[in-house]
């Protein structure tokens, strides 16, 4: 998935480098004319999360969306609508697991559907565990739209205020684990991914609002999906809020 998202980044390098070199002199985006890529930096705040993990206070995502602007005639509001990359991380001191319920007709444990999140102990035969990372990244294909008003102040710097809507498709979702082996009850130290987290949803939907101001700016979106399907696991949504850079 990394090199999926280096390949977008290289092609919006690529496509910038284009642009200016096709333009003679520098060119100042105003009424009717709009970003052709817009990057999103940002910090996920996990909502939903119960007891059973705690989650960090910093967990970063990012986004890349190339865009198509529709002005409306001569005014200073306009239509986007375009595509990209969208990933996000959820850091936590637990690890998403199916969950294992005791069949009293068997006399054995059996699995519900569910998802649920067991935490990492902190400890293990005397030994305390530590782990760099332990973390699960949703990575998603996205399909933004907004509707923006442009223009410009009297310094000549360009404003833009945007309010919109992003719908997404999951293309990829995994756990990634560095640290000690406390699985296999020892501290030796391990790097593993486990991927297709059970139960994720696969369609994800949301309201986003973005300011900017010249190149950079601030970014904000509200999922209205949760990550889980419905009574498969906790009821956890991100709010994703950080800095906007318009590009081109």
């Amino acid at each position: 998935m990394k090199k999926t998202f280096l390949i977008f980044l290289i092609s919006i390098v690529s496509l910038s480098v284009i642009h200016a070199q096709d333009s003679t002199s520098s060119k100042k985006i105003s009424s009717g004319k709009g970003e052709k890529v817009i990057i999103n930096i940002y910090n996920d705040f996990w909502q939903g999360a119960d007891t059973s993990l705690t989650v960090k206070s910093f967990n970063r995502g990012v986004a890349f969306y190339l865009m198509y602007n529709v002005p409306f005639g001569k005014s200073k509001f306009s239509f986007n609508i375009g595509f990209g990359l969208g990933s996000h991380n959820l850091f936590s001191d637990a690890s998403p697991a199916k969950e294992m319920s005791y069949d009293s007709v068997s006399s054995t444990n059996v699995y519900t559907g569910n998802t649920i999140f067991n935490r990492i102990p902190k400890t293990i035969n005397g030994n305390k565990i530590e782990y760099i990372v332990n973390k699960i990244n949703l990575s998603y294909f996205d399909v933004p739209v907004e509707f923006k008003y442009s223009a410009e102040n009297k310094k000549g710097k360009d404003i833009r205020f945007a309010v919109g809507f992003k719908a997404g498709y999951l293309i990829n979702n995994h756990t990634k684990y560095s640290g000690d082996d406390y699985l296999s009850g020892t501290t030796d130290k391990v790097k593993y991914k486990n991927y297709k987290i059970p139960n994720i949803e696969t369609l994800r939907y949301g309201v986003t609002a973005r300011f900017n101001y010249g190149m950079f700016g601030v970014f904000g979106y509200y999922s209205l999906t949760n990550i889980f399907k419905k009574d498969k696991g906790l009821e956890m949504y991100p709010v994703s809020a950080g800095i906007a850079i318009s590009l081109l």
